[in-house]
């Protein structure tokens, strides 16, 4: 007999009608004897997730989605309210769904402050609840062709698309993985270069950070020499004296102050970017986040290129291809699988883009280590390609002249990509955006299409899941402490659930996450340690959940044969002819530290995840509150897999090479258990291998690394699912006095840094 659910996992469909028509009192209608329109919220234990319209009429006849993946003892609570008064509220048990066959529908009086039914006002609504369990895996649907996308997005899934997905910015000819089984890495940046030099018609441009002084195009081994050294501003100051209409739109950093040199608190660049172009055809705006709460907190964040290029089947045809991921054409973002941290400084590809933001002092002139850089990309022609320049034309139509745009209707030699077959990507755009950034037709118009698409791609998971991810926060409502913090996402929770699933029915499965050490930026600092310590809290969360599903089946396993964290770092011996900086650190500092230890991270900036190598979802966006929330940064996305090709191999093809291509970036092993991610015997040699190069990276012996960039995340957790600091580490990065559970902050609200 199957043990009783202890949580109420899956989609709650609320479709919430109309209400009686009712006028308070006088006093109690804010000074409005005609009545204030209305509106209905949906809280799950006093934490509201979703919300009507308001209505004068009381009638709404609007269906609202609410992802669950809540204790079965919560409270589901919906309330009549106008601006100024609760009229009153319903509460349901969520056990109740699960007893009545997943539906409750009626007309139900409300509930006064006193838990006294209202005399007076009642509210037809009907709640119809998804268990999560239900949901297909996404073999299934492939093979059935049964997947048409999400539902509630702006943009529907496009058939008969092209994806090519990236690692890095750029490759070095030595980087070869076993080309029989993942497939050969493009040079992001080269691409963009000819993408764009070869423009007719358009190019676009949005991002969070640009610098238009970046080389795209550098090293001796490239297959482009006549565009090596030349700065992006100038090749998209030619492309505009050709004709081409050039549009740029940055997030404009309203702290970019000319008391703080124009830098900015995130040192966008933002104000020498527009100045660069100022007095050119580069038509380049700067776009500040319309958030009247946080005007200067929240970012517009996405990171999209969209060009016409040359077609597909016809050399006398165009077609738009769009770049879209997480890597922004600005300082410090070029790196190859390298990642090296002392060895290029005075080499042609890194001699004038030193980085390094999370040690305070640190310039080319003092030495390294700089800061490497691990990111992921991807580019998209057909009809999601122009998804994605139709989401740039909306950002551009809210804050600027609408003519400055150009209608693809008037390019006659424009392909049309609906009618084309050989391509076999489903692609589908997603977003997180409001009305404030976006030209659109309703006002509280919120998408959250990123966060949904998460959730549903992990419910489909049935083998394994693979995230590279800079933050990885979420879950609060099932945290040990800080339960009040906002960062209601539910991915995490989604992931620990699956586990627990499938511990229960006895079938393997297993997850990755790849993060950074610490998020950018001084690891002592305030901010740094706070996202730590929701990270913390958000790794206790699933190992606990997973730790008692061990408990319960009675099985002898360890939570980390199902769940690993790592992080991805380097270190170096010191090599003949290496480049000998002037000057030297601080003694005894995080500075010095590093120099002397020869060692440093490998920044994580990668937002991707791929799920049983048959779907991947790739884009700007993090994994935490800010990203998914719709309503915090402005983020874009793509999911996307491959249709049927006849063969019984309907998902090991790209994506499955793919990953296996990061893996060996990681490695450098094309193991023959890689192919199989979700068997113990993958899990126990990565696991092995992270843990036998955290040794090598933390120990006081400098011993190259060779290559190998896979660290274990330095935690320890118990068999019974607890998370304690790291025995080997003190708690502390090493090098450094900043703990690796981070700190709650004191001063910054949570709604900064989740």
């Amino acid at each position: 007999m199957d043990a009783k659910p202890k949580f109420l996992h899956g989609t709650l469909e609320a479709t919430i009608f109309h209400a009686t028509p009712y006028s308070p009192p006088f006093l109690l209608n804010c000074i409005n004897p005609t009545g204030k329109p209305a509106y209905v919220t949906i809280k799950i234990d006093h934490k509201k997730i979703a919300s009507t319209s308001q209505e004068s009429s009381r009638i709404w006849n609007q269906t609202l989605c609410v992802l669950c993946a809540h204790p079965i003892t919560s409270t589901i609570t919906i309330t009549l309210k106008t601006t100024c008064t609760i009229l009153g509220k319903v509460n349901i048990q969520a056990q109740q769904l699960l007893e009545k066959s997943s539906l409750i529908d009626g007309l139900f009086p409300v509930c006064m402050e006193n838990g006294k039914p209202h005399p007076d006002i009642k509210i037809r609504f009907m709640l119809w609840f998804k268990p999560a369990e239900i949901e297909k895996s996404w073999q299934k649907m492939i093979d059935n062709n049964e997947f048409n996308g999400l539902r509630d997005a702006t943009f529907q899934q496009r058939s008969n698309c092209s994806v090519t997905l990236y690692q890095d910015s750029h490759h070095n000819l030595t980087f070869q993985p076993p080309s029989n089984i993942c497939g050969s890495p493009r040079k992001l940046w080269e691409d963009i270069f000819l993408a764009i030099e070869d423009a007719k018609h358009l190019i676009y441009i949005a991002g969070w950070s640009f610098n238009p002084n970046v080389i795209l195009v550098r090293g001796s081994e490239t297959d482009i020499p006549h565009a090596k050294g030349i700065k992006l501003g100038d090749l998209l100051k030619r492309k505009a004296e050709e004709g081409v209409p050039v549009r740029i739109i940055i997030w404009d950093d309203e702290t970019s102050l000319p008391i703080l040199k124009n830098k900015g608190l995130m040192k966008t660049n933002d104000e020498n970017a527009f100045a660069y172009f100022k007095n050119t055809k580069v038509i380049c705006r700067l776009c500040p986040r319309l958030n009247h709460s946080f005007p200067t907190l929240f970012t517009h964040h996405q990171k999209t290129i969209t060009v016409d290029t040359r077609g597909y089947s016809s050399s006398s045809k165009r077609e738009i291809i769009s770049f879209i991921g997480g890597i922004d054409l600005c300082d410090g973002r070029y790196d190859t699988e390298q990642h090296s941290l002392f060895k290029n400084l005075n080499t042609e590809q890194q001699a004038h883009d030193f980085y390094q933001t999370s040690i305070s002092g640190a310039s080319v002139t003092k030495g390294g280590p700089r800061e490497p850089w691990h990111d992921a990309h991807a580019s998209v022609t057909g009809e999601a390609a122009r998804d994605i320049m139709h989401n740039f034309e909306q950002r551009w139509v809210k804050q600027f002249d609408p003519a400055l745009l150009v209608s693809v209707d008037t390019i006659t030699d424009l392909a049309n990509t609906s009618t084309q077959t050989e391509r076999d990507w489903n692609v589908q755009v997603f977003r997180s955006i409001d009305h404030e950034s976006i030209s659109h037709p309703q006002n509280n118009f919120i998408e959250r299409s990123i966060y949904e698409a998460y959730v549903e791609a992990i419910r489909r998971a049935e083998k394994f899941i693979y995230i590279e991810n800079q933050y990885f926060i979420g879950g609060y409502h099932l945290w040990e402490k800080d339960q009040h913090s906002g960062c209601r996402n539910l991915i995490p929770i989604e992931i620990a659930l699956k586990v627990v699933n499938k511990i229960k029915a006895k079938e393997r499965f297993a997850v990755y996450i790849l993060i950074p050490m610490w998020p950018e930026g001084s690891p002592e600092s305030e901010s740094v340690q706070d996202i730590l310590h929701w990270t913390r809290e958000t790794m206790k969360m699933m190992y606990g959940l997973i730790g008692d599903a061990l408990r319960d089946s009675g099985e002898n396993w360890h939570p980390k044969d199902y769940l690993n964290f790592f992080c991805l770092a380097n270190r170096e011996e010191k090599k003949k002819g290496e480049y000998v900086p002037p000057h030297s650190p601080h003694h005894a500092t995080q500075y010095w530290n590093a120099q002397k230890h020869r060692r440093f991270m490998v920044y994580v900036h990668a937002k991707l995840m791929i799920v049983d190598d048959s779907y991947i979802l790739i884009g700007s966006a993090n994994i935490n509150q800010r990203s998914m929330d719709g309503q915090r940064d402005t983020e874009i996305a793509i999911g996307c897999y491959q249709s049927r090709d006849g063969s019984k191999q309907t998902n090991r093809r790209d994506i499955h090479a793919y990953r296996m291509s990061l893996w060996y970036e990681h490695t450098r092993r094309a193991e023959q258990l890689f192919q199989e991610p979700e068997s113990l015997e993958c899990v126990v040699k990565m696991r092995t291998l992270g843990d036998l190069m955290w040794q090598i990276y933390s120990g006081d012996e400098v011993i190259d690394m060779e290559g190998v960039h896979l660290v274990s995340y330095p935690v320890s957790v118990t068999r019974e699912g607890k998370v304690e600091d790291h025995v080997d580490s003190g708690g502390l990065f090493p090098d450094t006095k900043a703990q690796v559970k981070g700190k709650r902050s004191k001063v910054l609200p949570p709604i900064c840094t989740t």
